[in-house]
C-alpha cells in the first residue's frame, strides 16, 4: 500500500520533481508542526526510493527487436512509474516498507536506554498501522548515541537487495550533543546508495551543521477543512463531530485522532473545573486534594491535553470579549455550546487578563513537554491564573 498523506502538496511535488529528474538528495530534513504528517511523508519518500516501478527501465521510442528464425520479435519492456506518483504502493518493496518489514530500511526514534526490544517493535508496528499516530511510550526519550553508532556500522554494509539503504531518524531535534556529532560524521561522508530522512518539529533544536548537510522540506500546518474532510472520508466520522474535532485539533492531526478516542465533553468539563479551582485559594485543602487526584489519575499526556482544553476555552473567552459587538463572535469561537459560561466569566471578572493567562497556559504546556514535575506545574499555574484574574477574593 502507498502511504497516504494529508495535503502537503508542495512538499510532495518537490520530492516528485527530484525523483523524476534523478536529483534525489542523500539527506532530507522534513520539518513542520506536530501532526502535520512528517513521518508519513518520510515513509512515502522511502517507498519512492525503493519502488520497483521506479527501477524499471524506460522504454525507447520503439522496442528493441531480436531475430528468431529471421522473423523480428519485439522484446518486452517494463512499464515505468507514472509521472505523477511518488511510489506505486503495490510492489513488494512498497508493501514491505508500509509494513515495516523491509530489510534495507532502518528507523531510529527517541527512546530510553532501558527500552526493551518488544517495546521498540511495538513502536514500529504503530508506525506501520498509522504514521500519524506513532506510539511514544517513554517519558523524556532521546535519540541514543548507541543507535547512531549502530546505524553507522549498518550503512557501511552491502544492502540486502542491492538498491541501497534508507535511514529514517524521527524527532531528530531530540538528539543530544554526542548523538548529533556522531550523525554529523555520517552526513559529512554519506555512503553510496544511501537515503537519510530526518524529521523535526523545529530546526532550532538541531545542529546548524546537520541542517546545512540536509535538504530541508517544510510541511505546513493542516487546515480545519483538511482535517475535517479526512475524518469524514477516511474515518467515517459524522460531519458535525468531524467539524468540532477539526476545530479542537488546531491543525494537529495526531491530536484529532486522540480526540476521536476520548470523551471530549468530559475533558472540557475537567478543563472548566481546573480553571474554577484557581479561584479557591481560600480553600487550600480542597485545592490540594483536587491536584493530587488529577496527577494520580492522569498521565502527562492526558494532563497536557487538559491544559490544551483550558487554552482553547480561555482563547474563546478572549475572542468573545474582543468581538462582543459583532454578530460573528459566536461563529469565531470553538466551544460554541459554552457561550453562556464564557459570557459569565467576562461579566463576573471584567479585569480577567486573557492574554496573560494564555501565555501562562502555553508555558505550562511547554514545561510538561520538558518533563517538569506535573504537580508543581499545575500548582504554579493555578496561582498565576488567580493573580491574573483580577479577582480580589
Amino acid at each position: 500500500m502507498m502511504i497516504e498523506i494529508i495535503a502537503q502538496e508542495s512538499a510532495q511535488e518537490f520530492l516528485r520533481r527530484a525523483r523524476q529528474n534523478e536529483r534525489v538528495a542523500h539527506a532530507y530534513l522534513f520539518h513542520g508542526p506536530e501532526g502535520a504528517g512528517k513521518e508519513a511523508l518520510a515513509l512515502l519518500a522511502t517507498q519512492s526510493f525503493f519502488c520497483e516501478k521506479w527501477h524499471a527501465p524506460i522504454a525507447a521510442p520503439q522496442a528493441a527487436t531480436i531475430s528468431l528464425f529471421d522473423e523480428p520479435v519485439a522484446q518486452p519492456v517494463a512499464a515505468p512509474m507514472a509521472g505523477t506518483a511518488l511510489a506505486c504502493g503495490s510492489c513488494s518493496a512498497c508493501r514491505r516498507i508500509a509494513e515495516m518489514t523491509h530489510p534495507d530500511v532502518r528507523v531510529i526514534f527517541p527512546r530510553t536506554a532501558s527500552a526493551g526490544e518488544d517495546e521498540r517493535t511495538e513502536v514500529l508496528r504503530s508506525l506501520a498501522s498509522n504514521p500519524y499516530r506513532r506510539l511514544k511510550p517513554w517519558e523524556n526519550p532521546t535519540i541514543l548515541i548507541d543507535d547512531i553508532r549502530t546505524l553507522k556500522r549498518e550503512l557501511g554494509m552491502t544492502s540486502y537487495e542491492g538498491h541501497g539503504i534508507a535511514a529514517l531518524i524521527l524527532e531528530a531535534d531530540r538528539m543530544k550533543a554526542e548523538a548529533a556529532n556522531a550523525l554529523l560524521k555520517i552526513l559529512e561522508e554519506p555512503p553510496a546508495q544511501t537515503l537519510m530522512i530526518l524529521t523535526a518539529t523545529s530546526l532550532d533544536g538541531i545542529l546548524p551543521t546537520i541542517v546545512s548537510r540536509c535538504q530541508p522540506v517544510r510541511l505546513l500546518i493542516l487546515t480545519r477543512a483538511q482535517i475535517n474532510a479526512t475524518l469524514q472520508n477516511k474515518y467515517g466520522v459524522s460531519a458535525e463531530r468531524a467539524q468540532f474535532i477539526a476545530k479542537l485539533a488546531n491543525g494537529n492531526f495526531r491530536r484529532a485522532l486522540d480526540l476521536l478516542d476520548n470523551d471530549v465533553d468530559t475533558r472540557r468539563q475537567q478543563a472548566v473545573a481546573f480553571l474554577r479551582m484557581a479561584f479557591r485559594f481560600n480553600k487550600p485543602v480542597e485545592q490540594m486534594d483536587f491536584l493530587n487526584a488529577l496527577v494520580r489519575e492522569h498521565d502527562r499526556r492526558e494532563l497536557r491535553q487538559l491544559l490544551e482544553f483550558c487554552l482553547l476555552w480561555v482563547r474563546d473567552g478572549y475572542v468573545l470579549k474582543a468581538m462582543s459587538a459583532s454578530p460573528l463572535a459566536v461563529a469565531a469561537i470553538i466551544n460554541t455550546d459554552q457561550e453562556r459560561q464564557l459570557a459569565d466569566l467576562i461579566k463576573n471578572l471584567p479585569e480577567f487578563d486573557f492574554p496573560g493567562v494564555i501565555v501562562e497556559l502555553e508555558f505550562s504546556i511547554e514545561c510538561l513537554d520538558r518533563y517538569v514535575q506535573p504537580w508543581l506545574v499545575l500548582m504554579v499555574l493555578l496561582h498565576r491564573i488567580q493573580q491574573l484574574s483580577g479577582s480580589r477574593k
